[in-house]
């Protein structure tokens, strides 16, 4: 964690506490809060997953974890707060999570829409999934694009 007026970073080993982000407080114009929590899951092709592992190019990732808050926030006039878990997690832990407080409802569930979608096609994070059976297999991703394209 940081100190004084640094935010703490978006990119962060281990899982996530989702509390850590409801606790910050919101601007007194917003009446609306929209919450996306991803967790572990175990299953994933008719295969057992017992964990993943997350990696990142962590100078890139941050960036574009920044650049998603920022390009939320002009898009849909909200206030966006984004992260996203590297190294091992278990199976029920939080790997990413995006928070947005709004105006209204509309705009908050706009926008964490939005950005959840931008994480998977902007930052360049790559997920090992952990198997019953003991094998291990990066999961295909996407060819990463910039924050701004729809």
């Amino acid at each position: 964690m940081t100190t004084g007026n640094l935010r703490p970073p978006r990119l962060r080993p281990g899982a996530l506490n989702l509390a850590e982000f409801l606790a910050q407080p919101a601007p007194p114009h917003c009446g609306a809060l929209a919450v996306f929590a991803g967790t572990v899951r175990n299953q994933h092709d008719e295969r057992t997953v017992t964990g993943i592992r997350y990696h990142a190019y962590a100078p890139l990732a941050e960036k574009r974890l920044a650049e998603i808050e920022e390009e939320g926030a002009r898009r849909y006039g909200v206030r966006l707060a984004v992260a996203h878990a590297v190294g091992e997690l278990k199976v029920g832990e939080i790997s990413v999570v995006v928070v947005a407080r709004a105006g209204h409802r509309g705009e908050a569930f706009a926008a964490c829409r939005w950005a959840i979608d931008a994480i998977k096609r902007s930052v360049p994070i790559w997920k090992e999934e952990r198997y019953a059976d003991g094998a291990a297999e990066f999961l295909e991703g996407n060819p990463l694009r910039p924050v701004s394209e729809p």
